[in-house]
Parts: C-alpha cells; structure tokens; sequence
C-alpha cells in the first residue's frame, strides 16, 4: 500500500507534520484525537446551548407579542380612531407645510404651533375626520383662540377646492361605524406617506 502524504494535525495546539496510517486521519496521536473530540464535544455543547437560548428568546417574545396583541383586543374602538387621528394629522400638517401652505384662516406662515385643524369637528361630523378636503393647516391662534376662524376658514376653502366640493363637506351627514381594521388601514397609510415626505426632504 503506497504510503499516504503526511499532512499537519489538525488539534492547533499541536500542528505537527505527520504520516497518517489510514485514510481520514487528521490527528498524529491518541491525544491529539481526544484534545480534538473534546474540543468538538465542547463546540456541540455551545452551540446547543445557544440554539436553546435562542428558543426560549423566541418563545419569550412569541408570549409578549401574544399579549400585546389581547391588550390591544381590549381596548375600545375610540382608542384607534384617536391612534389613527394623530397619524393623519400629523402626515397632513407635514404634507401642507412642505406644499407651503401657512394657515387657511388668517394665511399667516409664521406660526408659534401648526395645528390639524377640521372645517366640520371631528364631533360634528366623525364621518370626515379623515377627509383631507375638511383637514387643512391652522395656526393655532384660529384653531383655538377663535374657534377655527371658520368664517374666514370656509371662504378660503371655496378658493382652495370650489364651491362644490365645500357643499359637499357640508351636506355629508351619513353615519360611518369605523371598524378596527379599517383605523389600522388608515393609519399605516398615513405613516407611510409621512416617512416618504421626510425621506424626500432629507435627500
């Protein structure tokens, strides 16, 4: 039998060349293999220690999740329209001031604080709370100080969007029932377009 080309062991404490006597071996010696096993038992050990950490930090979060999610099951339905509010607000206010909008009731671009503000209120008329023709930038002098500025509010809109789309907002009495799924709809679209105004700005 040809004899087989020597080769470096493979325990790194060691590395000595080597003539090996069977094919596969990769060790000059008994203790260089039991070095190298127990090197190979304490590996296995490890990574089987970490898979099971990695386990139960998944299960762990699988368990917050889940309980997340029966938290949010229990809230009331006015909790997500108030969630979704903000988010629309807050996309329409960035979204009209990036546009150079200033206030529609005044016309003032110099604001303390910029408001979402709603030609028919959110109590008046639920159903338009997210209707961008009835959500337009205010100051907040009109939004609060004068309740809207509404005259003032309601002959720029007509300038803005027409007479007919006005009398639309305003004859628009239907009731709307929104259901969570369609909030959460709402919401992330909101967000979304938020995130896109901001990536523009920042390019």
């Amino acid at each position: 039998m040809a004899k087989l080309p020597r080769r470096k062991c493979a325990h790194k404490a060691c590395r000595q060349w080597f003539h090996p006597v069977r094919d596969g071996q990769v060790v000059c010696s008994f203790e260089c293999a039991s070095a190298v096993g127990k090197e190979q038992t304490a590996k296995a050990r490890e990574a089987a220690k970490q898979k099971e950490v990695q386990r139960q930090r998944t299960e762990e979060k699988a368990g917050r999740q889940r309980r997340a999610a029966r938290r949010n099951d229990l809230k009331p339905i006015r909790h997500w329209v108030q969630m979704t509010q903000r988010a629309f607000n807050d996309w329409r206010r960035k979204m009209l001031l990036a546009a150079g909008y200033g206030c529609i009731s005044c016309r003032t671009k110099n604001a303390f604080a910029w408001h979402a503000g709603h030609y028919r209120t959110t109590a008046a008329a639920p159903q338009l709370r997210f209707n961008p023709d009835n959500l337009w930038l205010q100051c907040s002098a009109c939004n609060v100080y004068k309740s809207g500025n509404i005259e003032a509010y309601r002959a720029a809109l007509v300038e803005l969007i027409g007479e007919e789309r006005v009398l639309a907002l305003e004859s628009n009495n239907e009731t709307h029932r929104y259901t969570r799924e369609e909030l959460d709809g709402i919401r992330a679209k909101a967000r979304a377009d938020l995130r896109a105004l901001k990536q523009r700005e920042a390019a």
